[in-house]
């Protein structure tokens, strides 16, 4: 059970919503975005970071997996 409820769609900012759904339709899951919402300017941040390193010359596969490692040595259950 998460400590910070995850954001209703209906009340986040539009830009973030818009860019909650983008990453719903590409990954199939929203949970992050719902989770940033809480900080809307944080997750504007990150989400120019992330389409940055998207942009890059490693294909977006093993960026993902190295996503997923980071979270799982940092005990992160996401």
């Amino acid at each position: 059970m998460p400590v910070l409820p995850l954001m209703e769609p209906k009340d986040m900012e539009p830009d973030i919503r818009q860019t909650m759904e983008m990453y719903q339709e590409w990954l199939g899951d929203s949970v992050y975005s719902q989770f940033m919402a809480h900080v809307p300017e944080l997750f504007r941040k990150f989400n120019e970071f992330y389409m940055a390193c998207l942009n890059g010359r490693v294909e977006s596969e093993p960026k993902e997996l190295a996503r997923l490692r980071l979270a799982r040595l940092n005990s992160c259950e996401y």
